[in-house]
């Protein structure tokens, strides 16, 4: 994987082949992830994206009002897959909570370069004051309060110390996170990313956890 590269085969490859009776819509969606990754999103088009599916402007247009409606949706994408692992964890206590999130991040997340990493950094570092920024804007904001609100619960529960400044801590747990992405990015050799992620998720986790409160949730 090389984010930004500038030329791309004209043909669709396996993996932007849906199904058949799949939509056509999800497919453009698809590719277009995959465009963005690549090329970032200054360097998609509509005619890009349409030669990569196999079809004209005119068919793209039918599904799509604009290429500004495609980036919208495929970070509506993005940010679903976000959710869906903020809520994969099902523990009562919130720092058990907090530990599997950690431990599933890379597996739900950074490892997938292709389909959500890269296409996520470039939308997370987009500066163009449009739709798409404001609705990415809007999307990180949903994240931390969600984090935020995790926090409160744990605080409430005894098992996260009341004297952590929440602010603080989340944006602890989004550095960590972007950090993780950035290793899979960088394709930093596995072992050592793997291990350095979980030590310094679990030194976040040591810090602000009650004694003896893992595990235990109050009731």
């Amino acid at each position: 994987m090389v984010v930004g590269r500038e030329e791309l085969s004209a043909k669709p490859r396996a993996t932007d082949r849906q199904p058949r009776g799949s939509s056509r819509k999800a497919q453009i969606v698809r590719a277009a992830m995959r465009l963005v990754g690549e090329l970032g999103l200054a360097g998609v088009s509509v005619a890009r994206i349409a030669q990569v599916v196999g079809i004209t402007d005119a068919a793209l247009y039918k599904h799509f009002r604009s290429r500004e409606e495609i980036l919208l949706a495929v970070h509506r994408q993005l940010s679903q897959r976000v959710f869906a692992w903020l809520k994969s964890a099902q523990a009562p206590n919130a720092v058990d909570r907090l530990r599997e999130m950690g431990e599933g991040h890379a597996g739900h997340l950074s490892a997938d370069v292709e389909y959500f990493n890269a296409p996520m950094f470039q939308y997370n570092s987009w500066i163009c004051r449009d739709a798409v920024y404001d609705q990415v804007a809007k999307g990180r904001e949903e994240t931390r309060r969600w984090l935020m609100n995790l926090v409160e619960e744990g605080k409430a529960q005894g098992c996260i110390r009341s004297d952590i400044d929440t602010d603080l801590l989340v944006a602890e747990v989004l550095a960590w996170i972007w950090w993780e992405d950035l290793s899979y990015l960088q394709d930093r050799e596995k072992e050592w990313a793997v291990g350095t992620s979980a030590a310094m998720f679990a030194a976040i986790l040591d810090r602000i956890s009650l004694p003896d409160a893992a595990s235990n949730p109050s009731t």
